[in-house]
C-alpha cells in the first residue's frame, strides 16, 4: 500500500510541476500543515479544499484532522498528493484530554495498519494542559511511531526548547516534525534544539502575522536571526499554512472556521521572505526538504 501511494504521489508530482512550469506560475510547495477539522468541514468540502491548495500552488500537502478520518477525505479528493496523518483527537469534545479517551492506542495502531495513513499528528503537548511528556498514551503513540518508522508532528507550547528536549532525546528513533518550529520561541532556541536533537525538523506554519508572527520584520523580509537559523539549517526545515482562525479561538461551536480563506494569503507570506534566501536554500524550505522526510525525494522535477 505504502509503495503504491508513493507512485501515485509521485505521478501527481510530476504532472503539478510540469503544469506550473508551462504556465509560468510560481515555483510549486509543500504544505506540511493542513487541517481538515469537523468545523471546517462543515462549509468546505473536500474537492474545492484540495482545488484551492492547487491554486495556491501545493504540488505536496499533509493533513491532520479531528476527527481523523477527515483527513482521508482530503488524502482522497487529492489522489495521491495530499498525505493524511492520523490525530488523537478522536473526540472533538474532550480535545484537551484525549489521552483519557478509552481505545486512543487500539485506535492509532489500526490506522497505521491500514496503511492509510502517512504518521501521526498533530500532537499537542503544552505546559499544564493535556497529558504529561511521561504519559503513557502519549509514550505509546511515540513507541507506535518509533516501530512503524512514520514522522510524528508536534506541537509543543512552552517558552524554552528545554521543555521538548527530553522527548525528542528519549524518543531518538522517532522522526519528529516540530509545528511552528515550537511557536512562540525564538531563533536562538529553535536552533539549539536542532543542533542537540537531529532526529527533530521543523516547520514554519502559523508564523504567519495572523498567528504567533514573528518570522519577518515590518517589510515583510525574513529577521535576521531566522535567516541565520535556516542557513545553518538547510535541510530541517520546512513550511506550511495550519488554516485555522482565529488562532487564539479555535474549535468554536457557534461559527464555521475560516482559516482556510487564509489559504492564498498565507503563502504569498511564505513566498516572500523566501526570496530573501539563496536559491537552493529556498527551494530546500519549500519544496525539497518535505518530500524527502515523508519518503518521495527524488521523484519530483
Amino acid at each position: 500500500m505504502a509503495g503504491v501511494r508513493s507512485w501515485a504521489l509521485a505521478l501527481a508530482l510530476v504532472g503539478a510541476c510540469a503544469a506550473g512550469a508551462e504556465a509560468g506560475t510560481p515555483a510549486p510547495y509543500a504544505d506540511v500543515h493542513v487541517h481538515y477539522n469537523w468545523n471546517q468541514a462543515e462549509t468546505l468540502g473536500p474537492e474545492e479544499a484540495v482545488a484551492r491548495l492547487r491554486a495556491a500552488g501545493a504540488v505536496l500537502a499533509v493533513a491532520a484532522s479531528s476527527p481523523p478520518e477527515l483527513a482521508l477525505r482530503l488524502a482522497d479528493a487529492g489522489r495521491g498528493w495530499v498525505l493524511a496523518l492520523w490525530s488523537p483527537y478522536i473526540d472533538p469534545v474532550r480535545r484537551h484530554a484525549w489521552h483519557r479517551v478509552p481505545g486512543v492506542l487500539e485506535a492509532a495502531r489500526a490506522a497505521l495498519a491500514s496503511g492509510r495513513y502517512a504518521g501521526i499528528g498533530e500532537v499537542h503537548v503544552v505546559s499544564g494542559l493535556g497529558p504529561r511528556r511521561d504519559d503513557p498514551v502519549l509514550e505509546g503513540l511515540l513507541s507506535l511511531a518509533a516501530r512503524r518508522g512514520v514522522p510524528f508532528l508536534i506541537h509543543t507550547e512552552a517558552s524554552d526548547y528545554r521543555y521538548f528536549l527530553p522527548l525528542c532525546r528519549k524518543w531518538g528513533r522517532v522522526r519528529f516534525l516540530w509545528a511552528h518550529a515550537g511557536g512562540i520561541l525564538p531563533p536562538a532556541q529553535v536552533a539549539r534544539l536542532l543542533e542537540a536533537c537531529p532526529n527533530v525538523w521543523a516547520e514554519l506554519s502559523a508564523r504567519d502575522p495572523w498567528h504567533y508572527g514573528g518570522l519577518v520584520g515590518p517589510d515583510g523580509a525574513l529577521r535576521p536571526g531566522w535567516r541565520r537559523v535556516l542557513l545553518r539549517f538547510p535541510d530541517r526545515f520546512m513550511i506550511g499554512s495550519d488554516p485555522v482562525y482565529p488562532g487564539y479561538q479555535i474549535h468554536h461551536w457557534d461559527r464555521p472556521d475560516t482559516g482556510w480563506d487564509l489559504l492564498a494569503r498565507i503563502m504569498r507570506f511564505h513566498r516572500r521572505w523566501l526570496r530573501g534566501l539563496p536559491a537552493e536554500v529556498a527551494r530546500r524550505v519549500r519544496l525539497a526538504n518535505a518530500l524527502a522526510f515523508f519518503g518521495v525525494e527524488g521523484r519530483a522535477p
